[in-house]
């Protein structure tokens, strides 16, 4: 299950052609009725400090912090699929004071503080820039992206409109793309008015996924919508299988939905409110240009249908879900915790806020929102841990012998030669250790 995505949404790797596969999309295509739930209000989607996206239709839950634009609301995240790509900054000689070097170095230390996954800082220093230079073209276009990808639609699009207004002919290949994202803000955003009939799935198969896809998501989108949502399962599925030696015996099946279409079918379905779970089958919220966010979610729960076909359950849950956490940032070719997160456990340890690695096993249930946010982490950190120390078979046998049926505790000692409580000390002792810039 996951509430959102971790900071930083940015690389996306490079596909391998799947052109067998993708013939047998062209054809198929079937459609089935099902009952919806009761009509839902307006959708309220959000992103907190920590990045985590919140789905509700209930406008009091919206903190003040996310409200803006003409609906008050943030939308949705991962809109772009192109990564950091953007207009190059060159990087004065020497250290002159010249305004428009100082602005150079600050969009440079920007770029690479977007290749870290330093979104927080990033996005501060492009506000710099445009504070001394409101016409600064790179630094909107940068903006709009970190925007887009955060779910700021009102702010991205206005990124996007001063970019255009401020590029001259040197980036004319940029203003052709400006324009392209432009148009899809406007599909994205009729995906989330309300839907009044009953939600109508269109079926999809491969030899791996049985999916079924929400037909005004597939209508909004364009005619590549199927071959980048397989594209992105089938990357997971290889990425699982290199990992964790995990290969599902049967197809796996995958629900898409529109962002309203999915709060409409399962907004009630927790406590919280969720952007992608897995029950059995993957259930997603999905824009309808399928691109960098998507394609995280859809990795973080095919990691978790993995762990349930290797185990059987969803327990240790801090282990599911920390290897739900890096197999999505893998896939993004980001570190197993940004800097900014390792300081925020260790601000946990310093409070004596940490909330132990055994309790965590049998679920999140009776956190709160803070505490829950700094578990996800915790739960990373310690899957990292284990990473570290483990190959693809160890890591295939730590599975293994959950599903047979031994306790977490046995299983980490057999493996690992440590126990929770040990490798919950030997996390913290890390942590404490560590000298973070």
């Amino acid at each position: 299950m996951r509430a959102a995505p971790p900071e930083a949404p940015l690389p996306v790797r490079p596909r391998g052609a799947r052109r067998a596969l993708l013939a047998r999309l062209a054809a198929a295509g079937a459609a089935l009725g099902l009952a919806a739930p009761a009509a839902a209000a307006d959708l309220h989607v959000w992103v907190d400090d920590e990045g985590r996206t919140h789905v509700s239709d209930d406008a009091a839950a919206v903190p003040p912090s996310a409200r803006g634009g003409a609906r008050g609301v943030e939308a949705l995240r991962g809109l772009w699929d192109d990564g950091v790509a953007g207009p190059p900054v060159a990087t004065p000689p020497g250290a002159s004071g010249r305004a428009e070097d100082r602005q150079a170095r600050l969009l440079r230390d920007a770029l690479d503080d977007l290749a870290r996954g330093e979104t927080a800082r990033a996005s501060a220093l492009l506000a710099e820039v445009l504070r001394q230079e409101p016409n600064r073209p790179e630094a909107h276009w940068y903006l709009a992206l970190l925007d887009g990808q955060r779910g700021r639609l009102e702010a991205s699009e206005a990124h996007l409109r001063a970019f255009l207004q401020s590029a001259g002919e040197r980036f004319e290949p940029w203003r052709e793309a400006a324009i392209r994202r432009l148009a899809r803000l406007e599909d994205e955003r009729r995906l989330l008015a309300p839907s009044t009939g009953a939600l109508r799935l269109v079926a999809l198969e491969t030899p791996a996924f049985r999916l079924q896809v929400d037909a005004e998501l597939q209508r909004a989108g364009d005619g590549a919508f199927a071959r980048r949502v397989v594209g992105y399962l089938e990357e997971a599925r290889r990425a699982g299988d290199a990992h964790l030696g995990v290969v599902p015996a049967e197809p796996t099946g995958v629900v898409l939905y529109g962002r309203a279409a999915y709060l409409k079918a399962h907004g009630r379905r927790f406590t919280f409110q969720t952007v992608g779970f897995y029950d059995g089958r993957i259930h997603v919220a999905s824009p309808a240009h399928p691109a960098g966010e998507l394609r995280s979610l859809l990795v973080h729960e095919y990691t978790h249908a993995l762990f349930r076909e290797a185990t059987g359950g969803d327990r240790p849950f801090w282990l599911n879900e920390g290897l739900a956490e890096l197999a999505e940032r893998r896939s993004r070719g980001m570190p197993p915790l940004s800097r900014g997160e390792r300081r925020r456990l260790r601000a946990h340890l310093d409070a004596g806020s940490w909330t132990p690695l055994p309790r965590l096993a049998p679920s999140f249930a009776g956190l709160s929102d803070a505490e829950a946010r700094a578990a996800y982490l915790a739960s990373a950190a310690a899957a990292a841990w284990i990473d570290a120390r483990t190959d693809r078979a160890a890591r295939a046998r730590l599975l293994r012998l959950l599903g047979e049926g031994r306790g977490a505790d046995e299983a980490l000692r057999a493996v690992l030669g440590v126990d929770t409580a040990a490798l919950d000390a030997a996390l913290r002792h890390q942590l404490l250790a560590e000298t973070v810039p």
